[in-house]
């Protein structure tokens, strides 16, 4: 009792600090984990990759997918998002995540310009670590637009030009087949780190 009548100001100082110290991490927690609602399920699809082999999204089933919509003649943001793309890839390599769990899909959506040939040409503009990364093609143009609205884009093509507008769209797929982020690529600034917060979070769910 003498010892807390003696001590009582320390305790109730040091009592506060440790209340404001918990507030403070559950606060920097909260605001340090992006919030990661099911937004809606991916659709399953069966493509082609650069070694002509199928491929569907439910093989990488129990991995986060990254998934990005480009094609390779785009003059304007689809190479700047590809690359930021790596920078996601690079630091995701150095945690070990890269290919085990986590995987890249990049899917054309121009077919017809867009053989085995060229994205392979396209990919290989950027530092692309295809151990975890795969470009993919579907042979329908239509196939390929209805597979972007089912994944909720849009994707709007001059037929004069042949040029595309489409959303510069990255989306995050969960280790269930769940879309769980939808983030603008290049064109808003997002950083690289952005993305790998996103990815960090549904891996270790």
């Amino acid at each position: 009792m003498g010892f807390a009548r003696k001590h009582g100001f320390k305790i109730a100082v040091l009592a506060l600090c440790a209340a404001m110290g918990i507030y403070l991490l559950m606060t920097y927690s909260k605001s340090d984990t992006p919030k990661l609602d099911k937004l809606k399920s991916a659709p399953n699809f069966e493509l082609t990759d650069l070694g002509g082999n199928k491929v569907t999204l439910d093989d990488s089933k129990g991995k986060v997918r990254v998934i990005y919509f480009f094609y390779a003649n785009c003059p304007d943001i689809c190479p700047p998002t590809t690359y930021l793309m790596t920078q996601v890839q690079d630091q995701l390599k150095k945690e070990g995540t890269f290919g085990k769990d986590v995987e890249f899909m990049s899917i054309t959506f121009d077919p017809k310009r867009d053989s085995l040939a060229a994205m392979s040409k396209f990919a290989g503009k950027f530092d692309v670590d295809t151990s975890g990364w795969k470009f993919l093609r579907e042979d329908s143009e239509e196939a390929t637009k209805k597979l972007m609205n089912n994944f909720g884009l849009d994707l709007i093509k001059d037929e004069k030009t042949g040029l595309f507008s489409h959303t510069d769209t990255i989306t995050i797929v969960d280790r269930e087949g769940e879309i769980r982020k939808y983030m603008t690529g290049s064109i808003q600034d997002t950083k690289a780190d952005d993305i790998v917060k996103v990815v960090d979070t549904l891996v270790n769910e």
